[in-house]
């Protein structure tokens, strides 16, 4: 998001909270969430493309989800290089505006594929085969084009010259934020909300269907992970930061001159913003619990490793794992 600014200009009066302490933790926040965001993405993307050969409709969705992470997270170096500078941009316009623009157009593409992947995972346990690979594939490249087309107008935002630094991810004057603040009417109904209601109904009904069948308790615990993770996903990463970012825009046009509240409000901006871009490290624990072949892929590496020092001439045994291993894979790419 970009960082929520007081007005500036003769319309409103000059709020200038204390800054500077953001810096440090945007580059302590973004630095952590670059580093594992980016290996946890990358091995996700290498096992789903290569390792799993027969791909189900929730590798496929988790596929693309990893995909919409590694959008953002590829821009992440220029963000940490801009508030070490102390919110100096030095990258020009056109890099701003497209980091900008990826950190929207990831988050809600997440959000569409997350509810997406609610909405597969019910229909796979209730309905099994009634959603092919090939409808599956149609719905994210759906996700893509709706998520790339509504975030376009963040392109909009481009670098500001204030307090003689070239600020990016800022926005100043009456007119931009009152289009900002209607941007995001429009991105917290389509973007989060109805996405959300999504994922809760679909996720209720499963819970609902798991209860009243008998079920093997390994795929019940499996599908009681993935309603955790997607739900604690949207509850701690998108919520409150889509709560956050509504009442603070609503006050910075409606109530500009509260100088005290706005002060408030900021602070809350660095903790919610925080929260919303853990969320490119908290899908890959989705990845390990429900992509298929990623945790059999885990587990062989661990295991390989542990035998090269423990048992350096039993190959026959890393053999038959690796077999085993390829067969669970194969067997849950059917799901």
């Amino acid at each position: 998001m970009a960082d929520v600014q007081p007005p500036s200009g003769n319309e409103s009066l000059q709020c200038k909270p204390d800054e500077s302490y953001k810096y440090h933790v945007y580059t302590a926040v973004y630095s952590v969430v670059f580093i594992f965001g980016l290996i946890f993405n990358i091995a996700a993307l290498y096992v789903f493309c290569f390792v799993c050969k027969k791909k189900g409709n929730a590798t496929i969705c988790l596929l693309n989800l990893a995909a919409a992470d590694l959008t953002f997270i590829c821009f992440l170096p220029l963000r940490i290089s801009y508030y070490r500078n102390n919110a100096t941009w030095i990258f020009g316009d056109a890099l701003c505006r497209i980091t900008t623009y990826s950190f929207y157009f990831s988050m809600y593409a997440s959000i569409l594929l997350l509810a997406c992947l609610s909405g597969l995972r019910y229909s796979a346990v209730v309905f099994p085969g009634s959603i092919s690979v090939k409808t599956t594939i149609k719905l994210c490249t759906c996700v893509w084009l709706f998520s790339g087309a509504s975030t376009s107008p963040f392109f909009l935002s481009g670098t500001q010259i204030r307090e003689n630094a070239t600020r990016c991810f800022e926005p100043s004057g009456q007119f931009s934020w009152t289009r900002v603040m209607y941007m995001n009417y429009f991105a917290l109904i389509c973007g989060f909300s109805i996405p959300f209601l999504v994922t809760v109904i679909f996720n209720g009904l499963l819970i609902r269907h798991i209860k009243q069948i008998p079920t093997e308790k390994k795929k019940i615990r499996k599908l009681s992970i993935m309603i955790v993770l997607v739900l604690s996903v949207f509850s701690f990463c998108f919520l409150p930061y889509h709560i956050q970012r509504t009442m603070h825009l609503y006050y910075l046009v409606h109530h500009p001159n509260i100088c005290s509240l706005h002060a408030i409000l900021q602070r809350s901006v660095v903790a919610t913003l925080c929260l919303a871009v853990l969320n490119s490290c908290l899908d890959p624990l989705l990845y390990v619990f429900v992509g298929h072949g990623f945790k059999p892929w885990l587990e062989l590496i661990c295991k390989s490793k542990t035998k090269l020092y423990l048992i350096p001439s039993s190959t026959d045994i890393g053999d038959q794992q690796l077999m085993e291993v390829q067969m669970e894979a194969m067997d849950l790419g059917h799901e």
